[in-house]
């Protein structure tokens, strides 16, 4: 569809210091009519503003299949997981984190995303997102939360 023979190259500012990159990069966007440049997103640095098509989802999807995926028949090592969980305990501004309390309401687990927490207790998506919106006790055991625990 663009192909290298549909561009014109051409230097217009040579920008050495590479904190000025997305700075440079924003003044040509905002100067630039947004039908006369190749760069859909509105804000240098950030796809903020931008939707993909349902076709470049879907392209995106696909690429990412099976044993296309780089992470395909890898999992993460027992150090590995123990590292990241390590790190999100203690972490307030974890937007999509999940809490997971004892019924003494003892912090037992942390994870950084529901999926996460899904898979690791085998609960249904349906059954999470009740137990994070009414906070109730789940086969009497645990408390899971989006956010954590007054002590």
């Amino acid at each position: 569809m663009y192909g290298l023979e549909n561009f014109e190259y051409f230097v217009i500012e040579f920008v050495t210091e590479k904190g000025l990159l997305i700075k440079e990069e924003q003044k040509y966007l905002d100067i630039v009519p947004s039908n006369l440049r190749y760069n859909f997103c509105p804000t240098a640095g950030s796809s903020l503003g931008y939707k993909h098509t349902p076709e470049t989802l879907a392209a995106m999807s696909e690429a990412q299949k099976g044993e296309k995926n780089p992470i395909f028949g890898k999992s993460p090592s027992a150090e590995t997981k123990a590292a990241i969980s390590a790190a999100l305990k203690g972490n307030t501004n974890c937007a999509l984190c999940v809490y997971v309390y004892d019924s003494n309401k003892v912090l037992v687990d942390t994870f950084p995303s529901r999926t996460a927490a899904i898979k690791e207790y085998n609960i249904s998506k349906g059954t999470i997102y009740r137990l994070l919106d009414s906070k109730k006790l789940w086969n009497n055991l645990y408390y899971f939360t989006t956010t954590p625990l007054e002590p």
